[in-house]
């Protein structure tokens, strides 16, 4: 993704969906993922509301939902059809210090959850490769349904670096615009 595309999408503003983030960031950081960042796209991903990375290097993503209707739409999304058939990544040959090497593009993360307020879906509700965790009025946080593990690829360097620079993007430009 070029720096210009980052930079478009870091200046969006919905203030209920930061809050909803900021807090869960902090409840990811207190089980000691890191890095976490917001509205990442990259790496073979499609866009994740929040995206984190466990301490055993595993991609954890958080698709936010505050409506039926926007839980519902979320199934047209190509990731969905990833998960479900477990097509999870992609290996790719980049050039490094003149040497060519093994990539990997992530296509889906190792854990995926849905974030919703507390009873908005039930877990009957959720696809078997999908968590479940709720949120209430004061942003605290509950795992309903603990999702599976979709594959074993850990993140890579470059991926950690990538969603790194994301996260220092939006620290930077913020702090510009501010």
């Amino acid at each position: 993704m070029s720096r210009k595309s980052s930079i478009k999408k870091i200046k969006r503003d919905n203030s209920q969906s930061k809050n909803i983030e900021s807090a869960l960031a902090m409840f990811l950081y207190e089980k000691q993922h890191s890095p976490i960042t917001t509205r990442f796209t990259g790496y073979g991903l499609a866009e994740c509301d929040v995206i984190s990375i466990s301490k055993s290097n595993y991609i954890y993503e958080y698709e936010i939902k505050i409506s039926r209707s926007d839980f519902r739409a979320d199934f047209n999304k190509d990731k969905h059809k990833l998960m479900l058939e477990r097509k999870c990544i992609k290996v790719r040959m980049i050039k490094e210090n003149n040497e060519k090497v093994k990539d990997t593009l992530y296509l889906t993360c190792n854990y995926f959850n849905f974030v919703v307020p507390t009873g908005l879906i039930t877990v009957d509700e959720v696809p078997e490769y999908a968590g479940l965790i709720y949120m209430d009025e004061n942003l605290n946080f509950e795992i309903i349904k603990k999702a599976p593990l979709l594959h074993k690829e850990k993140a890579s360097y470059n991926f950690i670096r990538q969603l790194s620079h994301n996260l220092t993007c939006k620290l930077v430009f913020n702090k510009v615009n501010s």
